[in-house]
């Protein structure tokens, strides 16, 4: 009996955490899906690259889609994507102004 390759979607996969998460997965064994608003296409044959902004439902859609395409099946979804924007609430300012 021939043991089915699992699957992972991966988002914010381009840089960071996601790049990483997509590295590992990959050394387990696992066919990947890793999805960025400025993802490039893999040389790894395993890995399907799938441009796009995961806020949008059609991306969500297009992803999983060609998760099951070319894949078969998902085990595993990484909602790794995210934004960070630093910034300093009103009550902060008034007890930091001496920087």
């Amino acid at each position: 009996m021939v043991k089915a390759q699992r699957v992972a979607i991966v988002t914010g996969a381009s840089q960071g955490i996601g790049a990483g998460l997509v590295a590992g997965y990959r050394s387990l064994g696992f066919g990947v899906v890793a999805t960025s608003r400025s993802i490039t296409p893999s040389s790894d044959e395993q890995v399907l690259a799938i441009p796009g902004d995961i806020r949008e439902r059609a991306t969500g859609h297009k992803v999983l889609a060609a998760a099951k395409e070319r894949f078969g099946r998902v085990d595993t979804l990484v909602n790794n994507a995210g934004v960070f924007v630093a910034k300093r609430s009103p009550s902060t300012r008034k007890r930091t102004s001496t920087w």
